[in-house]
């Protein structure tokens, strides 16, 4: 399951008080094409209706793209957001805000994923940067302008991550499954595993190094299968 926890201020700041809300997404389907159940809280409102992201793309691209769907599902009940309007002089504003991408598993709770700090510029109202930092496909950055007349910190994450990898306030098309070409070798299908793009060249090395000894690496060259099963369960 990954959980996303927003706060008010900086990363270093977070705390259980500055806590403003919580996005769970988990398997209700695992394959290739996974189907996510997605639950959603805001302080001072509670846990709204769950609602569900179906035929998503395992290891295709950005944790965010995820988190940025979910979000759309949970807050608009929609597989798009509509845009936002202009930010005037008199919207409602944050001066900081923050979140944190957690991946829990049945041995592993916490563990770390993904940051965001989004950050006004200045005393610009409604004017932001967003700087987001992922552990496999890097960092990405923007600026981007957004306002309401009250202050929607989960929309405002939403709107963040459209700017940030879209270069749009919403969605753009979904990321494809990676499937890479096989070639029949000795009868066996096989492919280049460094050829892969990230962040699907990175998990499977990653989930086929956990059946190696630690001096020997996988090699460059691996089974199709094998990398159907990593889709599938890795």
């Amino acid at each position: 399951m990954l959980r996303v926890l927003l706060h008010s201020g900086h990363l270093t700041t977070r705390n259980p008080g500055n806590l403003m809300a919580t996005l769970d997404i988990a398997y209700r389907k695992q394959e290739a094409w996974s189907d996510y159940s997605v639950a959603f809280s805001l302080k001072g409102t509670g846990t709204v209706e769950t609602d569900e992201v179906n035929g998503y793309p395992r290891w295709a691209g950005s944790l965010w793209d995820l988190v940025a769907r979910a979000l759309t599902r949970v807050l608009y009940r929609e597989d798009q957001a509509p845009a936002s309007p202009a930010p005037d002089r008199r919207c409602a504003y944050a001066t900081h805000l923050c979140a944190v991408i957690e991946k829990s598993t049945g041995d592993m709770r916490g563990a770390e994923l993904a940051t965001v700090e989004i950050s006004q510029v200045g005393n610009q109202r409604g004017v932001y940067t967003a700087i987001f930092k992922e552990d496999i496909v890097g960092d990405r950055a923007a600026s981007f302008t957004y306002g309401l007349k009250s202050l929607l910190p989960a929309d405002l994450l939403l709107r963040a991550i459209c700017w940030t990898y879209f270069d749009k306030d919403v969605l753009g098309d979904r990321p494809a499954l990676i499937l890479p070409a096989a070639v029949k070798m000795n009868g066996i299908e096989m492919f280049d595993a460094n050829a892969l793009p990230e962040p699907a060249k990175t998990g499977f090395r990653r989930h086929r190094g956990a059946n190696f000894p630690a001096t020997q690496g996988p090699a460059q060259m691996a089974k199709a299968e094998d990398y159907v099963a990593f889709l599938m369960l890795g």
